[in-house]
């Protein structure tokens, strides 16, 4: 008898410590909170009301709860219509920029949704997919986002999800992998870099893929390359490598100069004028280059590369919560006392120039900045 009652109060207390299992994240207000990791919160995920009884009820089951970046099937018909439009929710995860969800229709197949927080309301968006694919969650942070496509081979393609755009900046499988920028394309050869050598640039649509049917995304570098157009581009072309092509206020030798540039720096030629081309570097910078020294068509592709290997000194390197990615401080003018803007170690950059005490730099988003020689230097090898 005692045995018996015995089992009965660790029954009783076992149902009792189930029932107030604490969950993983807070529900307040018909909205699922996580914790924030690394001082970054998670998008809240609107849920409707019976998700809070679901979660106690897998909790009281010792079931798998979910994490911000993965929740169980069992609590993916929770999720509001607001994010998910009435679709079948297959998966989905939050960021602190973005909610990202694979939904499924009868009509359009797989879809990639997103949601973006708009002055506290969800700002919604779709891509129709229209084949099978899976979230990568592995590298999932900010506005970033990748899809896995299953198949033989497989792809996966890199995006960003931000302001109701998507852009698209890499490709990679079994035999391929291509970097994409917005007016560059690279493949140097190998499957897990590209080097400034491996660029071929001009205007092609795989950037802003926002309206672009995902039938069209690339699978190879070869496809994506067949659609740039170059048109207008060229790049600095010194006949010695060691020599740096300057930037001129006005087409004049003796004119004020913006900076001198390495071998390779990519420009677009708005006009040429004599022995002078206008041209602009990045998003904004222009001037007058001679047009003697720059390399136009396939000619492009014949420049070596002759942008200094350089890192940030650890001095300048500003850690925050994560200790493995670092922020740097990059001048708007080669000026100590110029605004400054912050840069994220995660992010290429490309030191094209100089000007001054200072390096021109350009990130993969073409913005240009400078940043003091000094800063920088070649590291332990």
């Amino acid at each position: 008898m005692k045995r018996i009652l015995a089992l009965l109060l660790l029954l009783l207390m076992s149902a009792a410590c189930a029932e107030s299992a604490p969950l993983p994240y807070a529900i307040e207000s018909g909205f699922l909170i996580f914790p924030a990791e690394d001082g970054k919160q998670p998008v809240p995920i609107a849920v409707k009301d019976g998700f809070a009884a679901k979660a106690q009820e897998l909790a009281a089951e010792n079931a798998y709860l979910g994490t911000q970046m993965n929740l169980p099937e069992a609590l993916l018909p929770y999720v509001s219509d607001e994010l998910t439009g009435g679709e079948e929710l297959v998966e989905i995860y939050a960021t602190e920029a973005v909610i990202v969800m694979h939904t499924r229709t009868a009509a359009d197949g797989d879809v990639l949704r997103w949601a973006e927080l708009d002055g506290g309301q969800y700002a919604v968006y779709r891509k129709i997919i229209g084949t099978d694919f899976w979230l990568q969650t592995s590298n999932a942070a900010g506005n970033l986002a990748e899809i896995f496509i299953e198949g033989e081979p497989y792809y996966e393609y890199r995006l960003t999800l931000a302001d109701g755009k998507m852009l698209l900046h890499s490709v990679w499988g079994e035999q391929v992998y291509f970097i994409i920028e917005p007016h560059a394309i690279c493949n140097d050869g190998t499957l897990t870099t590209c080097m400034s050598d491996g660029y071929v640039y001009g205007n092609h649509p795989y950037c802003d893929v926002t309206d672009l049917p995902f039938a069209e995304f690339p699978t190879t570098y070869e496809e994506a390359v067949q659609h740039l157009d170059r048109t207008n581009w060229a790049v600095v072309n010194n006949p010695n490598p060691t020599d740096r092509l300057h930037l001129r206020e006005k087409p004049d030798r003796k004119s004020v100069a913006l900076g001198k540039f390495y071998n390779r720096t990519p420009v677009y030629v708005d006009e040429i004028r004599g022995e002078w081309a206008h041209v602009t570097i990045g998003r904004d910078l222009s001037g007058w280059m001679l047009t003697d020294y720059l390399a136009f068509g396939e000619d492009m592709d014949k420049v070596v590369c002759a942008f200094p290997q350089l890192t940030v000194k650890d001095e300048h390197q500003e850690y925050g919560a994560d200790e493995f990615v670092y922020e740097y401080r990059v001048f708007a003018a080669p000026d100590l006392s110029a605004d400054t803007m912050r840069w994220n170690s995660m992010e290429s950059y490309y030191l094209i120039g100089v000007s001054g005490e200072f390096y021109i730099i350009m990130n993969s988003e073409e913005a240009i900045g400078y940043i003091p020689q000094d800063w920088l230097w070649a590291g332990n090898g």
